[in-house]
């Protein structure tokens, strides 16, 4: 990696579960990031071997990963957006997922699923009878915006918005509005494709009343998008620059195909703002319950040079072009390298260290590692098993029926527990000033046992038992909680050490789509072996002495680890506390549903 760097975009929230972004100040945002790495702003560069600034003309082509499921409408005409972009973390659905889950219409299209599954025993009906609506599902939050706006339906009908997620929406800037498209990995993960047939799921799109004529066509990951119009690099910019759009890959994916992860039965783990699990199932999507889906990790399509005869959407088509322009899903094209993921996911990891730290539990991230440590010196596994002390995560949605004011503060249940961000913790008194290395431990900990819950009902439903678990993300950066979660799943955990993986994932993408690499195998091969050569010409680092949030690339990869399941002991006890924090957890939810 050349150079990185970020910029962060204020994010609206509200006390009724909102979580939007400024659509303008995305497009802001991304703009400048671009603008400063191109004109060599010195925080950016991580590799002393390249210039000072990066000349556009060198570029090849242009990858794109984004956080996923984060919607927007806008004007097919003016681009200009009609919403704001509705992030993945807004619960403002909430209730409309559960009227709809539990709906006559729904309900009746699981029926049929379960019974054209027993009669064909196809997966894809199996995944129809399993489905559920969530919040963090594109669609229902577009059904939800489409229910309070009653406008924007009437426009939507008359074919006068576009629906699109980030990709889509950068996607259509930088080409000036002459591409509307986005691929097969965050199309998958929307709620409203179907990952079988490789097409928007018709009964879907009907059970909400969503148009089919506002989405976006779906395309392989590596395939010719366009050509850059718009921005920093855009052909407006400078007229000499022809850059062609070559990727699209959602985020959770990017960081699974960074990894290497290729073959059936890997693993991958992000720790970020949430917990994110991929397992490789292969070729063949599996179909999964109880919280799991498969999704599309990734594929493949013509070489760039291939196909820009065929599929050129840059400077051919005037600016007054429709979207209807572009070739819709219904176009034939080969999808080489398909691979399928099972996924699951929790949406609180970051988040649980962040409300930590503005609890003044902690001040510095290398103070929180150290106090994990140092209650495993003072032996608080063992006070904790025995005064039956946990930190219970739940969906907001089971903990608001016992939470009359908004989820984040210390409000009591009872004189020994009290609410965390997004659970509660039992068995001891939050005012007590010495229990601060027990509620640091016990929430860092929870982290851990999510992880052991998923990939234990993952193995369960699909029988792929993964050999060892690749971590990334901010939150991996913590030695301590990798070591937990290698103990309590009991297979080995590595940190390989990469930096922004989603961003290296987007250029593997648009690498293979411009014909840099003729596979993503070679890709990934090409890469790790660079890494490798410099990670074995620089000493380890200390990460007990680094920052969780820390963006020194030039130490990144240093961080490479394999964490394996200590003695038998050590892990018996962490296991038994897994179990009683199971236990507790699953007695909590039944009370819930019986409630």
């Amino acid at each position: 990696m050349c150079a990185c760097l970020q910029r962060n975009v204020p994010r609206l929230e509200g006390s009724n579960g909102t979580c939007e972004l400024d659509p303008e100040a995305v497009w802001e945002s991304f703009c400048k990031l671009l603008d400063e790495v191109l004109q060599g702003n010195t925080n950016a560069f991580v590799d002393n071997h390249v210039d000072a600034e990066i000349n556009p003309d060198r570029i090849n082509c242009i990858g794109i990963s984004v956080q996923r499921n984060s919607l927007l409408l806008w004007d097919k005409k003016t681009s200009n957006p009609r919403t704001r972009v509705i992030t993945w973390l807004d619960t403002r659905s909430l209730d409309l997922a559960k009227k709809l889950n539990h709906s006559f219409i729904f309900r009746s299209m699981k029926t049929a699923g379960h019974m054209l599954y027993w009669m064909t025993h196809q997966s894809r009906f199996k995944a129809l009878a399993s489905y559920h609506f969530k919040t963090v599902l594109a669609c229902i939050r577009l059904k939800y915006l489409l229910n309070e706006k009653p406008k924007l339906i009437d426009e939507c009908r008359k074919g006068l918005l576009c629906y699109g997620c980030l990709e889509t929406w950068l996607l259509w800037r930088l080409t000036g509005g002459k591409t509307f498209a986005t691929d097969v990995s965050c199309a998958s993960v929307t709620g409203m494709y179907d990952s079988f047939s490789r097409k928007w799921s018709r009964p879907i799109l009907a059970s909400l009343g969503i148009p089919a004529n506002i989405l976006p066509g779906v395309y392989p990951s590596s395939y010719y998008y366009g050509t850059v119009q718009n921005g920093p690099l855009g052909y407006s910019s400078n007229p000499s620059l022809s850059i062609p759009i070559t990727g699209i890959i959602g985020d959770a994916q990017a960081a699974t195909l960074t990894e290497n992860c290729l073959s059936p039965c890997q693993a991958k783990l992000t720790l970020g703002t949430g917990i994110f699990l991929n397992l490789l199932s292969g070729s063949k999507a599996l179909a999964v319950m109880n919280g799991f889906y498969p999704v599309i990790g990734w594929a493949s399509g013509h070489p760039y040079l291939d196909c820009i005869s065929t599929f050129y959407m840059g400077s051919t088509s005037s600016s007054s072009e429709s979207p209807s322009s572009v070739p819709s899903t219904s176009r034939s094209f080969h999808l080489g390298d398909l691979t399928y993921l099972v996924e699951g996911f929790y949406p609180h990891a970051g988040t649980l260290i962040d409300w930590l730290q503005s609890e003044n539990i902690f001040c510095t991230y290398s103070e929180l590692e150290e106090m994990l440590y140092s209650g495993d010196r003072l032996g608080l596994d063992e006070k904790a098993t025995r005064e039956n002390i946990f930190y219970i995560p739940l969906l907001r949605n089971t903990l608001k029926h016992h939470q009359n004011t908004l989820i984040g503060g210390p409000l009591k249940l009872n004189k020994n527990s009290f609410y965390g961000p997004d659970g509660f913790v039992i068995g001891l008194d939050y005012s007590k000033s010495a229990d601060k290395l027990l509620v640091a431990r016990i929430f860092i900990e929870s982290i851990a046992f999510c992880t052991k819950f998923m990939l234990e009902n993952c193995r369960k439903q699909t029988r792929i038992s993964p050999s060892i678990l690749y971590v990334n993300g901010n939150v991996a950066r913590s030695n301590w909680l990798l070591q937990r979660i290698s103990n309590v799943i009991g297979i080995p955990v590595e940190r390989r050490g990469l930096e922004e993986c989603s961003c290296m994932g987007a250029a593997i993408v648009a690498g293979v789509g411009a014909g840099l690499w003729p596979s993503f195998s070679a890709a990934t091969e090409a890469v790790h072996k660079r890494l490798q050569s410099e990670a074995n010409s620089l000493p380890s680092v200390d990460i007990n002495n680094t920052d969780l949030n820390n963006n020194n690339k030039l130490n990144s990869h240093k961080l490479y680890r394999r964490f394996m399941p200590e003695s038998s002991e050590i892990c018996i006890s962490i296991k038994k506390r897994y179990h009683i924090w199971s236990h507790i957890r699953a007695s909590y939810l039944r009370k819930n549903r019986l409630a």
